[in-house]
């Protein structure tokens, strides 16, 4: 009797200490998935140290016009390129940042791919805007603001609406500044064929369902807001199906991209405006393709 308690106590106390190390295990995952991305162990610098081959950068240079989609989403699933992303419209004119028609007209043959900035109105209509000003506070008093600018047409839901009929490949790529979810709520109800014209952006994890109930096919998940560990983005990324995930630079050099690609996740780093710049984050960081204004 004495021996088979003796057994079966070492059994339990086998058993407890298993279950104690998969308890240590788990809490050490969740706190390093909860800890904060420090970009300042990767601080902007636009001038690499790392060595580079300079052979394999003037073949670059020469090819990477070539490494872009212009024409369609189904050719770059078919051929495995992913398009590059006009920022905020594309530059313009020397400008960047504009969110206009202009913009989107000048840059329509290079691109496939087109973000721009928007906000939501506070009597709930889309306009093309980057930063909050008084103007948002109702959709007459913004189109009054944009038509003083005779630089550039910034564009609203009614004139991007029009755009998109005219270049029936063109897609765009949302950043709501505000209210995301209502702001993508909005463009569901006011343009045909939203589901495959616009690929939203999220900012969080929470949204992906919401997103994906509203009707939309591919989304990106960028990270400039989020200070999520990179353990924590892998883990988030896993229990989504995304289009592609969208980072900085310090993110990218932190090797995120990287990591990324070991599960077949689609990566871009934004805003890239030189070739040097285009080699290094693709060769050396994995990253799969960029944000940018100038480079076509």
């Amino acid at each position: 009797m004495s021996i088979h308690l003796k057994k079966n106590r070492k059994i339990i106390i086998t058993v407890v200490l298993l279950l104690l190390i998969i308890l240590i295990l788990i809490i050490k995952n969740t706190e390093k998935s909860f800890e904060k991305f420090d970009s300042s162990k990767y601080l902007e610098n636009l001038e690499l140290d790392l060595e580079l081959d300079n052979d394999d950068f003037n073949i670059f240079f020469l090819n990477h016009k070539n490494l872009n989609e212009k024409i369609s989403l189904e050719n770059s699933v078919k051929n495995e390129i992913l398009p590059r992303v006009a920022h905020a419209g594309g530059g313009f004119e020397k400008k960047t940042y504009t969110n206009s028609i202009d913009a989107l007209e000048a840059n329509k043959k290079d691109f496939l791919f087109f973000e721009l900035d928007f906000f939501i109105t506070g009597d709930n209509k889309v306009v093309c805007e980057h930063d909050f000003s008084e103007n948002l506070e109702n959709f007459n008093k913004f189109k009054k603001y944009i038509a003083k600018n005779l630089s550039f047409e910034q564009c609203t839901y009614l004139s991007l609406k029009k755009w998109l009929k005219e270049n029936p490949n063109k897609i765009i790529i949302t950043d709501f500044k505000n209210r995301n979810i209502d702001g993508l709520t909005f463009i569901s109800k006011n343009f045909n064929n939203y589901e495959e014209r616009f690929i939203p952006q999220i900012y969080h994890p929470k949204e992906y369902n919401k997103v994906k109930k509203l009707g939309y096919k591919n989304i990106i998940w960028t990270l400039y807001r989020s200070d999520k560990s990179n353990e924590a983005v892998l883990s988030f990324a896993s229990n989504m199906n995304l289009y592609a995930i969208t980072m900085s630079p310090p993110r990218a050099r932190s090797g995120l991209a990287v990591l990324l690609k070991d599960k077949k996740i689609k990566t871009y780093v934004h805003t890239i405006n030189s070739v040097k710049e285009y080699f290094e984050y693709v060769k050396m960081y994995k990253v799969d393709q960029i944000y940018t204004d100038w480079i076509k």
